[in-house]
């Protein structure tokens, strides 16, 4: 049982990934019902890309250089990087959020709900992506409160400036979330056990939240169509 456990264990992303992509093809199957395109979520890869904004690239490199400042990070030495654990960390990262952004998109797309509720869905989608991921891997070394908030605002930027689109909330994974996660420790399933960096300090749920909120408010203040809260 030990030995199933470390494999479980040290295959946690690449299992969780397959995971969530079969979902994602199932729940697909039932969202092309509600769709007149044959392939729906190819429609939206194809029509709901969005234009990179530079404010989200500048609220990016805020929130990143904020929580390494804080974080104060020391690099682990180690006798040998474990690159095939650094390659599969990263996309199961991004693969962790972007299929259920993803999901979110289709149903707002072929779904939606009313504009005032939204924020209410992004909040309430990354509880319940949260605790259930918990849940089902009960492996994870580090499911902290700090993925909720990094989920609310991939998810809130699926609508930044008002129209549905998947490009900023995708940037923000690949370059800020899954970065922190496999380079700096800030892994829900393997902790630091691979990272090649290790903050000295804490940096958990308060310092990601209160990045989050401050990303939020600058994102909000900065598009004038963006959501009433």
């Amino acid at each position: 049982m030990a030995d199933i456990q470390d494999w479980v264990f040290f295959h946690g992303w690449e299992i969780l990934a397959l995971g969530k992509v079969i979902s994602l093809f199932i729940v697909s199957r039932f969202v092309g019902i509600l769709s007149i395109e044959r392939r729906p979520f190819l429609y939206l890869f194809q029509f709901k890309r969005g234009i990179l904004s530079k404010d989200i690239l500048i609220a990016l490199i805020i929130f990143i250089l904020g929580i390494i400042i804080i974080g104060d990070p020391l690099h682990v030495k180690t006798s040998e990087i474990n690159i095939y654990q650094i390659i599969s960390t990263f996309i199961g990262q991004i693969i962790f959020y972007g299929t259920d952004a993803l999901l979110i998109l289709a149903l707002n797309e072929y779904l939606p709900i009313k504009k005032g509720d939204w924020v209410y869905q992004v909040i309430l989608f990354s509880l319940i992506s949260f605790f259930v991921q918990r849940s089902v891997f009960l492996f994870g070394i580090r499911w902290e409160a700090d993925v909720i908030f990094s989920l609310i605002l991939v998810f809130y930027l699926l609508r930044f400036r008002g129209e549905f689109v998947w490009l900023h909330s995708l940037v923000v994974i690949i370059f800020l979330f899954a970065p922190l996660a496999t380079f700096f420790g800030l892994d829900p399933i393997l902790g630091n056990r691979f990272s090649l960096f290790t903050f000295t300090n804490r940096v958990g749920a308060l310092e990601v939240g209160v990045f989050t909120l401050m990303t939020l408010f600058y994102l909000k203040k900065k598009s004038k169509n963006s959501l009433t809260f």
